[in-house]
């Protein structure tokens, strides 16, 4: 008798056994002992193979090859399981979350289940990440795991998967109860406050928790461009030696008191006119300057926006094929440090290259709110300065790869000269100042001259606010005292700009700097707001869009999750679930209370746009001739539709000139009238607003209606073969609930029948 602990591998037994009887058959052994001889060889296989589960189908083959023959690798093509659509999922006081198999989820469970009869020991690696830690509870949990290994590398390399399967460990619910609590605050945030808004409103808009305050940012700039007023303002800069070098007045001691610009022509045409100038300080000292940190998943972004103009959206895929092929490290990270290891390989590649390095290798203080859970993006082998399969893949890699190598290498140093003049106009003295920093030991500079990841400076015009020495060409090295004569002068004319737009780097950068957001979620923000249509992209520069500054309107000063550092302190508290050092429920507790006090508080103001019948949301619709304006209480038999007059609601069109009902709202009250027994008062069948009363009053008075006979006898059924039951079972299903039910589960009869045989399961992760 042969006794099976892995999951459906009594299944994987009879099938692989009777292929082994056969093959027995062919040997010629006596029949009485190939049975014996099957199940020994079978055992012996089952024995040696292992499984492990990835997330991407793109690793499979690389991994595999590592692995060996002894391993057989598949992937869970990421989440299996989600929250469903027509449903919240989450409720209060616990907050657990009811998930689901995906359509594609209970088609790679049931292959997988397979996969995992025939092996001795499976592996869950998914991403290295909360993300991934959460898609490895699902699937421990949906193949009903018992004995598993959870196993994460930073690089898909022969020492880093030797090294995880060597220290394997158990899922960390602590990482999966944060990735959840990020779920369900992000479902509470959408689901309770999008209608709320809507109807605030009056058009179709949807409310994020971290999406909106980005929305938010563009559209604050945005106003700020608006109210900007141009200041016109002067400097003066004078040339000596024919033009070789110069100096630029310096403007601040003439400032009036509580400005930033001087204003007074008069009084810079005075400076740009002096010739005969004073040597007043003249320093000459070396300056270093270090080289940036490898790049985190922020500056990566940032870095490929400016020098590859790539959308974030396309720099993740290209550093998801980098990542997947072998390339680089795992490329969600918040951390500016790379890996004792790498700072080796990179100390050991400067050397023989003539590449000058600092005494001890360079680390970066961590950034607040950062979580640090992998080393900064680098390549796997600095061997490697070319990699990836299409354009962007090498564009991105190249800039890694300069990156990751320059920030162990030497300061760049430079010897810089400041000069100081001094003239005088009258009783009127004047400063200039000259400066130039010349190259003397590239450093870092030999790789990259600049960080790909910055952007010119929008936020103002050119030149200093009070003067300076901006560009002051190749400047000598003057005794103190000694005089020198001017051969030119000229009036600087500037004028001041208004606050730049924002990038998608540069939203990016800011998000980061407030707290918002997080390595994996960053590229999936930006993608958000402007698929919705809340922020428009001109010229790579985010614009906001009509509904972008509705959403901020209707949320600012009314809703917490808009609020900047509300939202950083969110984000704290996930870390701490994280950590150990908070509770799931108290987390999400907090937020909800907050999202219904302010849930009521919208309530009381009524809606932006009342429908002129029975007083509910009017809401913006687009049809086929154009923009128009429609009741939401259309399911209460409310068919009132308004034109659309410049953005708001016109006239009601009316069904009938004397205002009489529609004959979509009387057929539904006479529907009720005939349910419930109760007959149709003759003052409300000529009259609309007396009829949306009368169902009104007549829906609160009976509740509910209940389901039919018919329904209830289908539910019976379902529920008998083990489907999850409609709110109300088994003695209060309504009629709604059930009508809901029933067609939400022939639809997944009809996905069965055409796609797989497996059906979908609901699964709830208890409290924690």
């Amino acid at each position: 008798m042969v006794l099976w602990d892995v999951p459906d591998a009594a299944k994987a037994f009879d099938r692989r056994f009777w292929e082994l009887w056969e093959e027995s058959a062919d040997l010629g052994g006596a029949r009485w002992s190939l049975p014996e001889c099957a199940a020994s060889k079978f055992k012996q296989e089952i024995d040696t193979v292992k499984l492990m589960i990835v997330e991407s189908p793109n690793k499979v083959a690389k991994i595999s090859k590592i692995l060996g023959d002894e391993w057989t690798v598949k992937a869970s093509v990421g989440h299996i399981r989600d929250l469903p659509l027509k449903e919240i999922g989450v409720a209060a006081p616990d907050y657990q979350l009811h998930y689901e198999l995906t359509e594609r989820g209970a088609d790679v469970v049931k292959r997988l289940k397979s996969d995992v009869g025939r092996a001795s020991q499976v592996y869950l690696a998914t991403d290295p990440d909360r993300e991934g830690e959460a898609i490895a509870w699902h699937l421990k949990d949906a193949l009903r795991l018992n004995a598993y290994h959870r196993v994460t590398f930073d690089a898909i390399t022969k020492e880093a998967i030797s090294a995880a399967v060597k220290a394997p460990r158990k899922v960390d619910d602590r990482l999966v109860h944060a990735q959840e609590a990020r779920r369900a605050l992000d479902r509470l945030v959408g689901y309770r406050v999008s209608p709320a808004l809507s109807d605030q409103t009056g058009k179709r808009l949807s409310a994020g928790r971290v999406q909106s305050p980005a929305v938010r940012l563009v559209v604050e700039r945005e106003r700020e461009i608006a109210s900007f007023r141009e200041t016109r303002h002067f400097g003066a800069s004078v040339s000596f030696d024919g033009g070789i070098w110069g100096a630029e007045w310096v403007t601040k001691p003439h400032l009036a008191e509580g400005s930033e610009y001087l204003v007074d022509e008069d009084l810079a045409k005075r400076a740009a006119a002096c010739r005969h100038f004073t040597v007043t300080a003249a320093v000459s000292k070396p300056e270093r300057k270090a080289p940036p940190p490898p790049f985190t998943t922020s500056t990566l972004l940032q870095a490929a926006s400016v020098a590859l103009k790539l959308k974030p959206e396309q720099a993740m895929a290209a550093a998801q094929g980098l990542f997947e092929g072998g390339h680089i490290t795992y490329h969600r990270t918040d951390s500016q440090n790379l890996s004792g290891e790498a700072i080796a390989l990179v100390r050991a590649l400067a050397a023989p290259r003539g590449w000058a390095l600092p005494q001890a290798p360079r680390t970066w203080p961590s950034r607040d709110g950062a979580q640090e859970a992998h080393e900064a993006i680098r390549p796997t082998s600095f061997e490697a300065e070319q990699a990836g399969d299409d354009a962007a893949q090498r564009g991105l890699y190249r800039l890694i790869w300069l990156r990751a190598a320059a920030c162990q290498l030497a300061d760049a140093e430079y010897d810089t000269t400041t000069l100081d003049l001094e003239t005088r106009s009258g009783t009127t003295a004047f400063q200039f100042r000259a400066r130039d920093s010349v190259l003397t030991a590239p450093g870092w500079k030999a790789l990259t001259d600049t960080d790909a990841a910055e952007e010119q400076d929008e936020e103002e015009g050119t030149g200093d606010k009070e003067g300076g020495a901006s560009n002051s060409g190749k400047v000598p090295a003057l005794a103190f005292g000694s005089s020198q004569l001017a051969d030119d002068g000229k009036v600087l004319e500037k004028k001041t700009r208004p606050p730049g737009r924002y990038t998608q780097a540069s939203l990016i950068k800011k998000l980061e700097a407030l707290g918002i957001g997080r390595p994996s979620t960053f590229a999936a923000i930006m993608k958000n707001i402007m698929t919705r249509n809340y922020v428009a992209e001109q010229k790579r520069l985010l614009v906001p869009t009509e509904a972008g500054g509705s959403i901020v309107d209707g949320l600012h000063g009314r809703f917490s999750f808009i609020e900047y550092g509300f939202t950083k302190e969110v984000e704290g508290s996930l870390d701490d679930i994280a950590g150990g050092k908070a509770n799931y429920v108290d987390v999400v507790r907090k937020v909800d209370h907050a999202l219904t006090g302010e849930l009521a508080t919208l309530g009381t103001l009524g809606p932006k746009h009342p429908c002129p019948e029975c007083g509910r949301s009017l809401r913006s619709m687009e049809g086929k001739r154009g923009a128009f304006w429609a009741c939401t209480g259309f399911q209460q038999g409310c068919a009132v539709i308004c034109s659309d007059d410049g953005g708001k609601p016109g006239a009601a069109i009316k069904r009938e000139a004397n205002g009489a009902p529609s004959e979509k709202k009387l057929a539904f009250a006479r529907k009720l009238a005939g349910e419930t027994g109760e007959p149709i008062p003759d003052q409300a069948l000529n009259n609309a607003k007396a009829l949306s009363e009368w169902i009104d009053g007549l829906q609160a008075k009976r509740g509910a209606v209940p389901a039919s006979d018919s329904q209830m006898t289908w539910v019976r059924k379902l529920v008998g073969d083990g489907a999850k039951p409609p709110p109300g079972w088994p003695d209060s299903v309504s009629a709604k609930d059930a009508r809901a039910f029933l067609d939400e589960h022939f639809k997944k009869q009809r996905f069965a029948s055409s796609s797989f045989s497996g059906k979908k399961s609901k699964k709830t992760r208890g409290a924690k």
